[in-house]
């Protein structure tokens, strides 16, 4: 299964717990801005696992609300630890790869003051820890090139409309518009770093 699939099926899974009802694919297109092909192929793998059962709407098996409990905790801790205006977002993408050891050294780091990586100079370094990112497959494409929540990076080098990031010893091309929504804490402080590595 793809990683955009399993964030798919995730945010499928919250949505129903959300709901605390029986979804609808429309529901699902809209939430998650897939389109409906995308919505079958998760439904379909969902149903395969056993977590839901479907006529015309997705509803949880027992299995399956278990797994959406897990999800939901996940997002509603993220969205507690985030707050403000764009803390559902930012839930919606570091729910899909955090786990609790993640979500607890996050919640150490409450008192860190984040900055979106465009704001970063050159040569700082940081660790992501949100994205205000809410389409599956872009969240997929940038987990793919390194910028997974908790990752360490250092700003090379800043243009108007890029800037360019070494993470896990490779060079990483961001567009402005993308480094406007990925916040990281900057490092400098040693614990911070011993708590992520």
């Amino acid at each position: 299964m793809t990683n955009w699939l399993q964030i798919l099926i995730d945010d499928i899974l919250r949505l129903s717990k959300e709901k605390n009802k029986p979804v609808s694919i429309e529901e699902i297109m809209k939430d998650a801005n897939v389109n409906k092909i995308d919505a079958m192929d998760a439904i379909k793998e969902m149903k395969k696992e056993g977590l839901i059962k479907f006529k015309e709407e997705v509803q949880l098996t027992e299995k399956g609300k278990e797994k959406a409990n897990m999800v939901y905790e996940r997002h509603k801790a993220i969205e507690n630890f985030f707050g403000g205006k764009e803390a559902h977002e930012i839930a919606h993408s570091l729910e899909h790869f955090l786990d609790k050891k993640d979500i607890e050294e996050l919640k150490s780091m409450i008192k860190e003051e984040k900055e979106k990586i465009i704001d970063f100079e050159e040569g700082e370094k940081g660790i992501i820890v949100a994205s205000v990112i809410n389409e599956p497959k872009i969240i997929s494409r940038i987990i793919g090139i390194g910028l997974s929540p908790m990752s360490h990076f250092r700003v090379e080098k800043k243009r108007d409309d890029e800037i360019i990031i070494s993470a896990h010893k490779k060079l990483v091309v961001i567009d402005s518009s993308l480094a406007n929504k990925i916040y990281a804490i900057k490092v400098g402080n040693e614990s911070i770093i011993n708590r992520t590595t």
